[in-house]
């Protein structure tokens, strides 16, 4: 084989130049498509069953999360309007990008507070409403009745009295239950009326609550994060770790790919860095944001293993290789590498950390080999020039 291929190569060196060129071209065209992988396909086959459950879970429940840190830098309590509504922007970014699959936050949970708070103040005002019609008919049919009473006791008068000297016990009695059921009467409106006041109150105090949505007071925030007894609602449990730290949780579809994260990600922390909130400390965490972190480590540490490689490789030909074209190793070396890259981009074979350990060995291997070919091929030049005198 080796014959041929130099057969062909001394017969017809332009075309066995001018293809080695195009090859080169089209392969390094496809450096630009290699990807860097760390998921979990990079460590187990996708063929397995471990990893098609996994698969299955996350397109049922969702994938990897992303967690949005906010803690108080001033050891006041973390949960104010302010960072609240900061939160709130960051969720209304988010929640555009249709990777997403959930937003955790005390933001939902406020808003889904609120929400019940607000129907539960449309139920109190139709009860107002109707306590107040039922004690105006109330009182509108007592005083009827005491009216219509008067006046027939007027127009009894004096002539029905003197007959009727033995019945005034009993009337005095019956007096005496109607004025009873009166009192009784006015003191359950009176009941009704003070209940009626704290409502107002209360809706008065807490008025911006009244819209579904986050409070605009300080105050209101406090009456809706606290329960009667000063504590915080275990419904914030998951999402406010103590009074100075709060989450956002980001949770990703299933299958959702790396660059998508990867641009969520910076998404989340360009928002962080260009809207910093006073006395606040934001992070951002998860395994998508360390995945990431993965990625562009291993990108620079490719870069600086090639960057060193070729000096050592140039400052160890240009001392050691006394021949005329010192350098031609490192260029052969070097075409290799970029055909190498180039045919993994094109056949979708993804740059990993296991892969990664390829290139050291194809800079270290193809190197030697071709100071050898080199070598042998001055030796072989030098020979036939011998030969030839």
């Amino acid at each position: 084989m080796l014959k041929i291929l130099g057969s062909l190569m001394s017969k017809h060196p332009v075309k066995i130049m001018l293809l080695t060129i195009m090859v080169v071209v089209l392969l390094a065209a496809g450096a630009g498509k290699v990807q860097l992988a760390t998921g979990n396909e990079t460590l187990i086959s996708t063929e397995s069953s471990v990893y098609k459950s996994n698969q299955q879970l996350e397109e049922e429940f969702g994938g990897e999360s992303i967690i949005i840190v906010y803690e108080a830098a001033d050891n006041q309590d973390v949960l104010t309007v302010e960072r609240l509504k900061h939160m709130k922007r960051l969720e209304t970014i988010l929640i555009t990008h249709k990777e997403i699959y959930s937003v955790m936050s005390p933001v939902i949970l406020l808003e889904e507070i609120s929400s019940k708070q607000a129907d539960q103040y449309k139920d109190g005002i139709a009860g107002m409403s109707d306590g107040l019609n039922e004690m105006g008919g109330k009182l509108k049919d007592f005083g009827e009745q005491g009216a219509r009473k008067q006046q027939k006791e007027i127009e009894s008068g004096l002539a029905n009295q003197e007959g009727k000297l033995g019945n005034v016990q009993a009337e005095k009695e019956k007096q005496a239950k109607d004025l009873n059921e009166l009192s009784n009467g006015l003191n359950e409106m009176g009941k009704k009326l003070v209940s009626i006041s704290d409502n107002l109150s209360t809706m008065n105090d807490y008025s911006d609550s009244l819209k579904p949505g986050l409070p605009v007071k300080q105050e209101t925030l406090e009456y809706m994060i606290r329960d009667n007894n000063g504590k915080k609602r275990e419904i914030f449990n998951e999402v406010v770790i103590d009074d100075h730290t709060m989450l956002m949780i980001v949770k990703f579809n299933g299958n959702v790919s790396d660059d998508a994260k990867s641009e969520i990600s910076k998404t989340v922390k360009s928002y962080l860095d260009e809207n910093q909130i006073e006395s606040t400390a934001t992070m951002v965490s998860g395994k998508p944001v360390l995945d990431d972190a993965i990625r562009s480590s291993m990108k620079e540490s490719m870069q600086k293993m090639m960057m060193l490689s070729i000096l050592f490789m140039v400052i160890i030909l240009l001392f050691t290789f006394n021949v005329s074209w010192r350098l031609l190793p490192l260029g052969i070396i070097l075409i290799a590498v970029i055909g190498t890259v180039g045919l993994m981009g094109w056949i979708q074979i993804p740059v990993t950390m296991v892969s990664m350990a390829v290139f050291p060995i194809l800079i270290g291997l193809g190197i030697d080999y071709a100071i050898q070919f080199q070598n042998r091929y001055s030796e072989e030049m030098a020979e036939g020039e011998d030969d030839h005198e």
